[in-house]
């Protein structure tokens, strides 16, 4: 009875996380205007070229390209339909909400490049983490120390944290600046090295 109840704790919890992104990406749409997301892409852009460099900028836009020229493409269709409804004020505003749909999947696709550029850093710091973990794992298993399942739970944790703060990072309305990312690897990493590390020695 107590997994079960415990089962349905979880499941009620993910409805309510769905519901709010959901209703949240609804009421950004419903509200926020066109500038906010325009100045926000810029702001980023920016910011890249002011740290990388022009070529990081335009290597992330090549990695982008087709996903931004579907998301336009899509866009005008819909801009194009959404002209003849007969209601001047309601067109005018589904065209602007459109527009802003638009700007924001720019916003979302151009954090997702950053991401892929960040995965050559990644990758070396994750596999690193995790070998040390399952080393410090190996030499417990060979002597008297015993391993800490809250450790184990905490290092679990720690990582779904950091993935849902990435996720929220990703089509967050709001400039946060592209620190994120290292600082995510960094604290990802040792996410990863304490689950192996403390990994219960029967497994």
């Amino acid at each position: 009875m107590a997994t079960k109840a415990s089962s349905e704790g979880k499941h009620s919890f993910a409805s309510i996380v769905l519901v709010i992104v959901i209703f949240g990406s609804l009421a950004v749409l419903a509200f926020v205007p066109v500038e906010v997301f325009q100045t926000l892409r810029m702001r980023e852009q920016r910011q890249i070229v002011d740290w990388l460099g022009a070529e990081t900028d335009q290597w992330i836009m090549d990695r982008i390209l087709d996903a931004l020229s579907w998301v336009n493409a899509e866009a005008g269709q819909i801009m194009e339909q959404a002209a003849n409804s007969g209601n001047k004020k309601i067109d005018l505003w589904l065209l602007d909400r459109i527009h802003a749909a638009a700007i924001w999947s720019h916003v979302v696709f151009y954090r997702l490049g950053m991401i892929i550029m960040w995965m050559a850093f990644a990758l070396p710091c994750l596999m690193a983490a995790f070998s040390d973990g399952y080393f410090q794992r190996q030499i417990a298993k060979a002597s008297f120390t015993s391993q800490s399942p809250r450790l184990h739970k905490g290092g679990v944790d720690l990582a779904m944290l950091v993935g849902a703060c990435l996720v929220a990072w990703i089509f967050a309305p709001i400039f946060v600046s592209t620190l994120v990312a290292p600082v995510a690897i960094g604290v990802m990493s040792f996410a990863w090295w304490v689950w192996m590390a403390n990994l219960q020695k029967r497994l």
